[in-house]
C-alpha cells in the first residue's frame, strides 16, 4: 500500500492513540476453543498476572464466532471496571474478535 506524507502521519496518529506500534508484542489471551463457563476464571487469572507483571495493556481474543465467549469478556471487563477497546488494524477497521484492555 502507498501512503503519501499526510496519510502516513495519519496512520502513525491512530497507533499513538491506541497506544500501539507496528510488532509491538503484547501479552494475549486467546480464548478460542474455551467455553462460556471456563472464559471469567482465565481471564480473571490472566489480567491478575498481567497487573502484577505491570503490563499496562494486554490482548484478548475472544475471537467472533457466535458470540458468547465475546459476551462473557465484556461482561467481566465491565463489573472489575477495565477500559478496553477494539484492536486497529493496519487499514484501519477495528478488529472485532480482539480486544486491548488497558491496565494502567
Amino acid at each position: 500500500m502507498f501512503c503519501d506524507a499526510q496519510q502516513l502521519h495519519f496512520l502513525q496518529d491512530k497507533e499513538r492513540i491506541i497506544g500501539m506500534r507496528k510488532n509491538e508484542k503484547l501479552p494475549t489471551l486467546d480464548l478460542h476453543g474455551y467455553t462460556t463457563d471456563q472464559v471469567q476464571d482465565a481471564v480473571e487469572l490472566f489480567l491478575n498476572r498481567e497487573n502484577g507483571r505491570k503490563s499496562s495493556r494486554v490482548r484478548i481474543m475472544p475471537g467472533k464466532g457466535e458470540g458468547k465467549v465475546k459476551k462473557e469478556v465484556l461482561h467481566y471487563l465491565k463489573l472489575a471496571h477495565y477500559p478496553w477497546q477494539y484492536e486497529v488494524q493496519p487499514n484501519g477497521l477495528k478488529n472485532e474478535g480482539v480486544l486491548i484492555v488497558f491496565l494502567d
